[in-house]
């Protein structure tokens, strides 16, 4: 029986047990059944079945239209909601950016890490490492030279573009330059991984890379010489020190017919330009001028 039929019949209480059960099978059947729940909270002009189908029609009409298209912003609410905390999840357990510490030129800097390892930077050096998931992960990208006192704990690593070292709990010193790596282990062990090669330090003990070649020497001194204001080199490229030198005075060389390459054993201080420049000279047989922020040096004649 058609639709329009069954509830016309049904409005004037004029449906069989047949036909009831037919119209209780309409996909409106719940929406004809709150309609006539609130039906007697108004009172009814008199009847008319046509107008009366159109207008159940109409009200079913835009119900069902109106929970067409509820539903699907409930559901965009709710994958909206469940992406916003996929994402606050990742940005407080993922998104770990990482703190980076410079120092300029003439300037060193120490820095306590969340587990009061220390690290202090020399000259033109950056430590970057991520403060949130530290306790899960102690490890450090380090470009330029460093010195490490290491709380004891899981492992700890330096990273650097040339080579990467290890450690449990120690003190050391990491020197990552252009044309030379170095790691120099003061107290406890350290592993050292760098090119084809794989070593293992213990106090005392250096590993050096320069020139193409890898030197194994012993130190004496009980921390870097730079901690104390002075720069200290053994068997390294003049221009090396040059650059060094730049590093701990505001100032740049202009060389007149120097070779670079020559290698030089020796040191400067840190707070004295003057001595420091004769320090670099002399054993050379150089001469030196300044000139508006510049060094320019010459051999004796």
């Amino acid at each position: 029986m058609k639709e329009k039929k069954l509830v016309s019949k049904w409005l004037k209480g004029e449906l069989n047990q047949d036909e009831l059960e037919a119209f209780k099978q309409l996909d409106a059947y719940n929406s004809y059944l709150k309609i006539s729940e609130n039906a007697h909270y108004f009172k009814a002009p008199e009847f008319n079945n046509d107008a009366a189908y159109l207008t159940l029609q109409t009200t079913i009409s835009k119900k069902v239209s109106k929970k067409t298209n509820q539903l699907p912003v409930k559901y965009l609410i709710r994958i909206a909601a469940v992406l916003v905390a996929i994402f606050s999840v990742y940005f407080l357990f993922f998104n770990d950016p990482y703190t980076t510490i410079s120092t300029q030129i003439a300037e060193s800097k120490t820095i306590t890490l969340p587990d009061a390892s220390e690290v202090t930077l020399n000259a033109l050096s950056s430590l970057k490492f991520k403060e949130k998931s530290w306790d899960k992960n102690r490890t450090v990208k380090l470009e330029g030279e460093a010195y490490f006192l290491v709380a004891k704990g899981n492992r700890f690593s330096v990273e650097t573009n040339q080579g990467k070292i290890s450690v449990l709990g120690t003190k050391f010193n990491v020197n990552n330059r252009d044309d030379l790596f170095e790691v120099n282990c003061f107290e406890g062990k350290v592993h050292v991984q760098h090119l084809e090669n794989s070593v293992d330090l213990v106090a005392s003990t250096t590993y050096k890379y320069h020139n193409g070649k890898v030197v194994n020497e012993k130190i004496i001194f009980g921390q870097p010489s730079w901690m104390d204001n002075r720069s200290t080199f053994k068997s390294v490229n003049y221009g090396y020190v040059l650059s060094e030198f730049e590093r701990q005075y505001n100032i740049v060389f202009e060389l007149e017919n120097i070779n670079t390459q020559q290698l030089f054993t020796g040191s400067f201080i840190h707070n004295n330009l003057d001595n420091a420049l004769q320090s670099i000279t002399l054993p050379l047989q150089l001469t030196y001028t300044k000139e508006n922020g510049k060094v320019i040096l010459q051999k004796s004649e």
